[in-house]
């Protein structure tokens, strides 16, 4: 897959067919058309450049989180296939019996 910033750019720099109408105050239009011919573009290419910026973070962050449900739907599955009555090995049993040793007697001490 190729890079989504370059992908960015040429989807940007396209010949430009769609319209995109937007309603706004005086203010915050000469506010924005400052700020555009300070950068030295036009405002539509500052609005698109600014929004599409803005949209990358968003879809990356719900790509993250699309991406860590799918991870944890697959643990999820992983942990349940298999034999379903699993033995502890050894090891683990006499580590987990030898706590609870410990915490009865710390229970009978504190009696």
């Amino acid at each position: 897959m190729g890079d989504p910033m370059s992908t960015s750019a040429e989807s940007l720099n396209a010949a430009k067919t769609a319209r995109l109408d937007l309603k706004t105050t005086e203010f915050a239009k000469e506010f924005i058309r400052r700020a555009a011919t300070i950068s030295g573009l036009d405002m539509t290419s500052f609005i698109m450049a600014s929004a599409f910026k803005e949209a990358e973070a968003v879809m990356e962050n719900y790509n993250r989180l699309a991406l860590s449900d799918k991870a944890f739907s697959r643990l999820h599955e992983i942990l349940g296939e298999g034999d379903e009555a699993v033995t502890p090995p050894p090891a683990l049993v006499k580590l987990m019996r030898g706590k609870n040793q410990r915490a009865r007697d710390r229970q009978l001490r504190g009696r």
